[in-house]
């Protein structure tokens, strides 16, 4: 394959978990309506801005399409008489504005196709989910192996990312995948499909297989074992898999945390997998416990792929404050945010956590290893690492010393690949490092433009002009006085000059010459000099 054809197949792709930030600069009569005009902003880069215009019923429309969340949002209500008087459409703007920050402070709100459509309409169309069930019906019927049951609406919170249920020639219920590509994607379409073939044959107790798997230019698709109980965050929600995301998670009012000795059984059993994967050269990125499915008594990671397809991790918002950038401190961050919500049966709200409540304080070895991976102290020093946790006593005391150690897996890349992929993982963390600093440089100009526009700091600088023209009068006025005693020193006459001679026996009582009268014979001196009194000198 040529030079250009291989770079022909990497494009650009934006990232979903970028921050939005959004601000309802103006509003304007048209037509006998009010529109507002939103200004967003993609991500820390003040150049990545747009407007967009919204009437109140755009905001109604999004408030019925996350309502399902179970979240309370203060949308302004409707007004019929009256709402096109600039007082109210004043007073609306500024309650619509704190309904949009509402909105973008949850997680769970700011990532779902609703709000990055209704405020990034032109990156998020209409018809992607269309789209991916006309790809996957396309190469299904190619390919003859599996058949389609139907789409799985929303059950996920990517955006890019559609499942399906499909049915094998021995009429098992299995679970269809279809993702598009992202921006970390640095595989080309050949080894990416060596690649996944590789992990098709991929054996360990503690990871999910892919049963089959489907390369296009614009994404791929992964089938596997449905589980009808869901994933681990299904178990601690006690919810359904095919309800929608928003649902299940938004608020649940059913929460199930683990007990001590769970926590302890699978999260070891995950830390396992985790290593394995990076000895093997391949780490995941994409930990938390929507991955996470228990058959058997066992914790089984899935989504292992999700790193050679290039997509954001569901993390990546707060692992731009991290300050680490490693495949392995990506992974043991992923764990200790899951092995909080296996704790607490919630999502840890936030990039750190250094306080934590009975449910861990209870277990002080538990409340050790919560520290180790979320704490900002911890992080400071340069984090865990995967060996260290799988050797933090936690486990041992927990299951009474019943530690199943040896587990054997297999997974072998051609060396070639396992080059690339490891390639491919170090632009992934450059591109983290970037968002790292670009994030930090923006929230120091926050802090700035803060500490210039407060009060005190104003205060401060009237201090400091106020010192600075004293000083500069002080100076002024001192060098007006130098320069006037330099111009009357100048201008005053040279005094006449005494003779000033001493005899031997006069010599004690004589006084030493005053400044000026010295100056006087010197100057006089000079003046009576006659070079003809000086003795000629022969020259050879």
């Amino acid at each position: 394959m040529a030079t250009f054809e291989k770079l022909s197949e990497i494009k650009y792709i934006q990232d979903d978990t970028d921050n939005l930030v959004c601000t309802l600069e103006n509003a304007q009569n048209i037509n006998k309506h009010t529109e507002y005009i939103l200004r967003v902003q993609k991500g820390p880069s003040k150049g990545n801005k747009w407007t967009v215009s919204r009437r109140y019923r755009d905001f109604a429309s999004l408030h019925l399409s996350i309502q399902q969340a179970y979240i309370d949002l203060p949308l302004p209500p409707k007004k019929l008489i009256g709402n096109m008087q600039p007082s109210f459409i004043a007073e609306r703007q500024v309650a619509l504005q704190q309904y949009v920050n509402e909105i973008l402070k949850y997680q769970i709100l700011a990532l779902s196709l609703p709000v990055r459509r209704f405020l990034d309409p032109c990156s998020y169309p209409l018809h992607l989910a269309e789209e991916a069930l006309q790809t996957v019906s396309i190469a299904l019927r190619g390919d003859g192996q599996y058949e389609l049951k139907g789409p799985l609406q929303n059950i996920n919170w990517r955006i890019r990312k559609h499942y399906f249920h499909v049915v094998d020639s021995k009429r098992t219920n299995c679970l269809l995948a279809w993702q598009s590509y992202g921006p970390d994607k640095h595989l080309y379409n050949k080894d990416l499909q060596i690649a996944l073939k590789s992990m098709q044959s991929l054996s360990h107790p503690f990871i999910g297989e892919i049963l089959t798997f489907h390369i296009l230019e614009s994404g791929a698709f992964v089938v596997r074992q449905l589980h009808e109980q869901g994933t681990m965050r299904d178990l601690l929600y006690g919810t359904e898999y095919d309800k929608s995301y928003l649902a299940k998670y938004g608020n649940p009012k059913v929460r199930k945390p683990f007990t001590t000795r769970q926590i302890a059984h699978y999260g070891y059993q995950i830390l396992q997998a985790l290593k394995f994967l990076h000895d093997k050269g391949l780490p995941h990125g994409h930990l938390h416990p929507g991955n996470i499915v228990i058959e058997n008594q066992r914790a089984r990671l899935t989504d292992t792929e999700n790193i050679l397809f290039g997509v954001a991790s569901v993390h990546r918002p707060y692992l731009r404050e991290l300050r680490r950038a490693s495949s392995e401190a990506v992974d043991v961050y992923g764990f200790g945010r899951t092995l909080y919500e296996m704790v607490y049966a919630e999502a840890l709200d936030g990039c750190y956590c250094d306080k934590f409540d009975s449910n861990a304080s209870q277990f002080d070895d538990l409340e050790s290893i919560l520290h180790l991976t979320l704490s900002s102290s911890s992080w400071k020093r340069g984090g865990a690492t995967l060996d260290e946790l799988l050797q933090h006593p936690f486990f041992v005391r927990a299951l009474n010393g019943f530690v199943e150690r040896d587990v054997k897996g297999h997974l072998k890349f051609p060396l070639t690949l396992k080059e690339q992929i490891k390639e491919a993982a170090l632009c992934v963390e450059s591109r983290l490092k970037t968002d790292q600093k670009l994030l930090r440089t923006a929230r120091r100009e926050v802090r700035i433009q803060e500490i210039l526009g407060s009060d005190e700091e104003m205060k401060k600088q009237r201090r400091r002009a106020k010192k600075r023209d004293s000083m500069w009068k002080s100076m002024s006025s001192l060098a007006e006085t130098v320069r006037s005693q330099s111009a009357s020193t100048t201008s005053s006459p040279t005094p006449p000059a005494t003779a000033y001679c001493s005899t031997t026996g006069d010599s004690s009582g004589a006084s030493p010459p005053a400044a000026g009268e010295g100056r006087g014979a010197l100057l006089q001196a000079i003046c009576s000099f006659n070079k003809k009194s000086l003795a000629r000198v022969g020259s050879r």
